[in-house]
């Protein structure tokens, strides 16, 4: 039996349409196996993650989140035979835990790890009327009619369409369906040899049938029917994810959208229902300037001219929002936006960059805390004096 002597890696990581690779590769990398050893392990999780740029201006259909990864991999034997493999796929910039194990597989349609969403009534959703649950004295949780003809325009959620993911999304109010969205059919995978090539990062497998060779078309993002109180992804292997959306109106705080890069590596939405805090911190430094003046009556200084100039202002924006009661499955949720690179919040129009400050988090339950609500510390990520020049 022949045993493997090196191997090189040939790594190509682009943008764009799917199958216009650069002629020449971003990486070639070989190794040579040790004595004794089988197996050859390229790591090109950090590789691929100087690729993977996330941008976001509010448009989820400008979204850009992902890169394409192909590569050869050419084993070469001590018989001198070589054997070349070749793969690809779409990678994101997401992350395992450490309890998932080395390499964890993506099989997930809906790319959140909450079941339930809550969100405000879309402009269309007039004709709502309150169930009979509230989650607090001044909070209550609102059904829409069953027209199905208005979409909530708030609601954005991503789904994988890949191999592993989902082909098809139901919308339902109650027991009755309202539409389906259909991704295609169930498919054939890409496959790598995972013994020679690893990442720690979430690789998606591309499907190339689905996509027609547009890469953002793996991930999708479904805009349900204004009536929708549930939603059944169908994934390729058969699994189904349920969604259930909780439609939220706030009698007295404003609330507030936060945008946020989840464990998945894609754009994912949280509403803050409750009370919000600012503040701002200045920070400057000073110099001394001489005040002195000469004239023909001799020498002097203005009394009203200050001889300390206060110069270098840095000026930072935080805020404090608080989610309001919500499930303990958002234990999660808060997590991953502390543990985010990007993170946004949409107001008056616009949408800003901010970053969770909140370093800690203590875990909550209905057993223990009853009603559960999180508050999260942000700043907003640039200084609020323009410095950009």
């Amino acid at each position: 039996m022949a045993n493997i002597t090196d191997a090189t890696l040939y790594l190509w990581i682009y943008t764009g349409t799917f199958g216009n690779k650069p002629t020449d590769p971003n990486y070639v990398l070989t190794k040579i196996a040790k004595q004794g050893e089988e197996t050859i392990v390229f790591e090109i999780a950090e590789l691929v993650k100087d690729y993977v740029d996330v941008t976001f201006t509010g448009d989820y259909n400008s979204i850009t989140e992902t890169a394409w990864v192909e590569w050869t991999v050419v084993q070469n034997y001590d018989d001198l035979t070589s054997v070349p493999l070749h793969g690809e796929a779409i990678a994101t910039n997401g992350y395992g835990y450490f309890e998932d194990g080395i390499n964890p597989n993506l099989k997930k349609g809906a790319l959140i790890n909450n079941t339930i969403i809550y969100t405000i009534p879309s402009a269309a959703s007039a004709g709502i009327h309150a169930d009979n649950s509230n989650i607090s004295g001044d909070t209550t949780i609102y059904t829409a009619d069953n027209s199905g003809s208005s979409v909530l325009t708030n609601l954005h959620i991503p789904i994988f369409t890949g191999v592993n993911g989902a082909y098809k999304a139901e919308y339902y109010q109650a027991n009755t369906l309202l539409r389906t969205d259909t991704f295609g059919s169930p498919i054939s995978p890409l496959t790598a040899d995972n013994g020679v090539i690893t990442a720690d990062s979430i690789n998606y497998t591309a499907d190339m049938n689905l996509v027609a060779g547009i890469s953002s078309g793996v991930i999708v993002r479904v805009v349900p029917p204004s009536a929708t109180d549930r939603v059944v992804v169908t994934n390729n292997d058969n699994t189904t994810e349920t969604i259930t959306i909780k439609v939220i109106q706030e009698c007295k705080y404003t609330p507030y959208k936060v945008s946020f890069v989840n464990q998945y590596g894609v754009v994912q939405d949280l509403w803050f229902f409750k009370r919000r805090d600012e503040k701002v911190q200045i920070s400057k430094g000073n110099y001394l300037q001489n005040t002195i003046k000469q004239s023909a009556t001799g020498v002097s200084y203005s009394l009203n001219q200050a001889s300390q100039v206060p110069t270098d202002f840095k000026v930072t924006k935080s805020l404090k929002l608080n989610t309001g009661f919500i499930d303990e499955q958002y234990n999660e949720i808060i997590q991953e936006l502390m543990l985010t690179e990007s993170a946004w919040i949409h107001e008056d129009s616009n949408v800003y960059p901010i970053l969770p400050t909140t370093s800690s988090l203590d875990y909550k339950t209905q057993l223990n805390d009853k009603l559960i609500n999180f508050t999260v510390d942000f700043e907003y990520a640039y200084n609020e004096i323009n410095l950009i020049k």
